[in-house]
């Protein structure tokens, strides 16, 4: 294996920008080169191809980002999540790929059958929490990396890594996990210790802090019975703790952003996407 292996990007893909992290070694990884390219003309809200002609275009002429193992982290606005409902009559995975694709047609229409799906496991009786991207994206995304030299190791729905390592703050049975991009928030339901309902929203005019309340109380009404759990674990590396509308009635407890060791809050954690949040 070349000495360049040992070199990995990590990756973030959004649709106003393409966050790149170099690192070297495994063990103690040192961050050697990291960049934010901004993406022109986003156009319509989903569209994926203005990133990707622009993670294409930077792979391609700038030399630092050729020649590694790359790990890429989605935005949620390219990633589309369902709660499937657990069925004791599934009892393989070719059923079970056909149960989550139906289940997605049924929200998605058509569409649905040109994209590619991830199932996470569950305890036996509980919901499958699965996610869908385009498979177009998928495949110029390895075509880019490719050109470069480089090596697509993983690709991450971005709510995975941020969920995965909030599990310690997600110590209550019933709460609500939220995970903040620049125009796009991502609310997670848990009851009783499981996932109980998932859904993602776009924000624009007025703050996402005064509309999250309203957002919850909304989801709550479409999916929760009884008391509303007040309790928010926010993910949301870019935004200040702050007070939220009607603050008194909630328990917020902010996630800090995961940064390597020379990267300043306050200025670098849109770095955070990239490095899992």
């Amino acid at each position: 294996m070349s000495p360049l292996w040992r070199d990995r990007l990590a990756l973030a893909i959004a649709p106003e920008r393409i966050v790149l992290v170099r690192t070297h070694g495994r063990l103690r990884p040192q961050v050697v080169a990291k960049s934010i390219v901004a993406v022109p003309g986003t156009g319509n809200e989903g569209s994926w191809q203005p990133a990707l002609d622009t993670l294409a275009q930077t792979l391609q002429t700038d030399a630092r980002w050729q020649g590694l193992a790359v790990n890429a982290v989605l935005s949620n606005h390219f990633v589309r999540y369902q709660l499937i409902p657990w069925s004791a009559q599934i009892t393989s995975a070719e059923e079970r790929a056909a149960y989550v694709r139906a289940s997605f047609a049924q929200v998605y229409g058509d569409g649905a059958a040109q994209w590619t799906y991830a199932v996470s496991a569950t305890r036996r009786g509980a919901a499958w929490f699965a996610s869908a991207v385009d498979q177009a994206l998928l495949a110029q995304l390895e075509d880019a990396v490719g050109q470069a030299q480089s090596q697509l190791r993983s690709v991450t729905p971005h709510l995975m890594p941020a969920f995965n390592r909030a599990r310690r703050a997600l110590k209550e049975k019933n709460l609500w996990f939220v995970q903040v991009e620049p125009h796009r928030l991502l609310l997670l339901l848990i009851l009783g210790g499981r996932w109980h309902a998932v859904s993602s929203h776009p924000v624009s005019g007025t703050p996402w802090q005064t509309q999250l309340p309203l957002l919850l109380e909304r989801e709550w009404h479409l999916h929760g019975e009884g008391t509303m759990p007040r309790k928010l674990v926010i993910s949301a590396p870019e935004a200040q703790p702050a007070a939220l509308d009607d603050a008194g009635n909630w328990a917020v407890q902010w996630l800090p952003p995961l940064l390597r060791p020379g990267f300043s809050a306050s200025t670098d954690a849109p770095y955070a996407m990239a490095l899992g949040a």
